[in-house]
């Protein structure tokens, strides 16, 4: 009897061990599990917030080069727009000024549509040739006002006077610059008065001469000329640049 009692205490206490044993090695395992899952969610997100770094550097790079570009390309265009329109190359000019040569001779250009001088009524349009091709500008939204006088500024930049396009008494008016290849348009003088419209502007090294009409008179029939003159003038637009008039004095500021 006390045999069969030591019997069944030992096989309980092999029984409890065996239970023990099982339960250490299951809160190992567990263990080790949990450690790999977090160091594996750890990686994962440190990853995706690398990557998220990443893309968002990438953005502001392009956002900033982006920026850049429009800043340097940007003209102020004075509300001013041309529609460019390619004409058949067989167009013959009937009501035009003389044809100009641009500085490279690439480019041709003249005023159609308002006589010899550009002086006729109603609104004219650029006409500018390139080889065998032949493009119209034509103002857009208004028919009051006209291209009056163009000048090449360079070999694809035209400056423009553009004024009134009716009347007797506008003989000028303020002054643009076209590219002719990219449309652009950059507003260079608005005269700080109605009586005062420029009628022409030439090169003369790095400067540029203008001749421009000054009414005397609340009645506009009086009038004299003066010769006023662009400082150190680019085609890029960049700096500030001084319109002084005959007496030296500046009377407007380009990107002043």
């Amino acid at each position: 009897m006390k045999i069969r009692r030591l019997s069944y205490l030992i096989f309980i206490i092999l029984v409890l061990l065996a239970v023990g044993i099982t339960a250490c090695s299951n809160n190992k395992n567990n263990s080790s599990d949990s450690g790999k899952s977090v160091s594996g969610n750890a990686s994962t997100d440190s990853k995706k917030v690398s990557s998220d770094d990443t893309d968002t550097k990438n953005k502001e790079i392009e956002k900033s080069e982006d920026s850049k570009e429009s800043n340097t390309t940007a003209w102020n265009s004075g509300g001013i727009k041309f529609s460019k329109k390619e004409l058949d190359n067989t167009s013959q000019m009937k009501f035009n000024t003389p044809w100009k040569n641009s500085a490279g001779g690439s480019y041709s250009a003249c005023i159609e549509g308002k006589g010899n001088s550009a002086q006729e009524e109603g609104q004219g349009s650029i006409i500018v040739k390139s080889g065998e091709k032949i493009y119209s500008f034509e103002i857009e939204s208004s028919t009051e006002i006209s291209p009056r006088y163009l000048e090449w500024a360079d070999n694809k930049n035209i400056f423009v006077i553009i004024g009134s396009s009716h009347g007797t008494v506008s003989k000028g008016g303020d002054l643009y610059m076209l590219n002719v290849d990219s449309n652009e348009v950059a507003l260079l003088i608005k005269t700080p008065s109605k009586k005062q419209q420029i009628m022409s502007a030439q090169k003369s090294g790095n400067n540029i001469n203008l001749k421009v009409n000054v009414y005397d008179d609340d009645a506009y029939n009086k009038s004299h000329v003066e010769n006023w003159v662009i400082d150190s003038f680019n085609t890029s637009l960049e700096g500030k640049m001084e319109v002084k008039n005959s007496d030296g004095k500046v009377v407007y500021e380009i990107n002043g």
